[in-house]
């Protein structure tokens, strides 16, 4: 049976299939993972300062020996925070676009000059009443009809050549606009954001590219709002469904 109450630590698909030994297995990349309840043994007070470094972006050794924590303790409530934010972000795109995926031939179709051949795109922005969400590049299951129109796609971050897609060498991946058709390479202001943010985690974000992807989704659009470190510290002080995922934890 399928299920869709977590996240896979692999690829982030919210698709899965239990298995007879109760461990899940992702329905895409196939990754088998195992769920746990987990009550924090760390007081609110704590669970509430790990929660501001994740705001402030603190690296997880900082924080870890400001709060007299063993840094892997850190790394694993970080990952805890993308996950959980992750998820929800990748909901909020089904909900308003019937997707989190968007079929790339939308790219190659867009009338944008300045596109060369051998670009790769890797998602597109798309406007929604919170701001904007990331839809992935994939081809879009005949069961999952897309529902975005080109006025929702404010542009695509795509990569000049195959190297750097593979690589995720973000001086060689750009925002491309649909709204200004003059404009191969335009400045975004998310893109812009994200890259700086991605910067701090010293090339650690290409192990897992869409998580931090939807971490920057959420910071952007959360970054101004005053109730964001109070939906963080919920996500902690609560029962926490806590994914294992081995060693998929970056030195925030």
């Amino acid at each position: 049976m399928v299920i869709q109450e977590t996240i896979c630590p692999a690829c982030g698909s919210l698709q899965h299939y239990t298995l007879k030994d109760n461990r899940l297995q992702c329905a895409f990349c196939r990754k088998k993972y195992t769920l746990s309840s987990h009550r924090s043994k760390l007081s609110p007070q704590i669970l509430e300062r790990i929660a501001l470094s994740f705001c402030q972006t603190t690296p997880a050794t900082t924080a870890a020996t400001e709060m007299g924590l063993n840094s892997k303790t850190i790394q694993k409530y970080y990952d805890l925070l993308r996950r959980t934010v992750s998820e929800a972000n990748e909901k909020q795109a089904i909900n308003t676009f019937g997707t989190a995926t968007i079929d790339p031939a939308l790219f190659y179709n867009c009338d944008c000059k300045g596109l060369a051949p051998g670009m790769k795109p890797l998602f597109c922005l798309a406007r929604n009443v919170e701001g904007i969400s990331l839809l992935f590049v994939q081809p879009v299951p005949p069961c999952k009809t897309a529902t975005v129109a080109n006025t929702d796609i404010i542009g695509w971050i795509y990569a000049r050549e195959q190297n750097a897609f593979d690589s995720l060498d973000l001086d060689r991946i750009h925002f491309l606009s649909t709204t200004e058709k003059n404009i191969a390479d335009a400045t975004n202001p998310f893109w812009t954001f994200a890259k700086k943010g991605l910067v701090k985690y010293h090339g650690g974000f290409r192990k897992n590219f869409y998580l931090f992807m939807r971490e920057m989704e959420f910071r952007f659009n959360n970054h101004n709002k005053g109730s964001t470190l109070a939906y963080l510290t919920n996500i902690l002080q609560g029962d926490l469904n806590n994914t294992k995922t081995g060693d998929d934890n970056v030195q925030v």
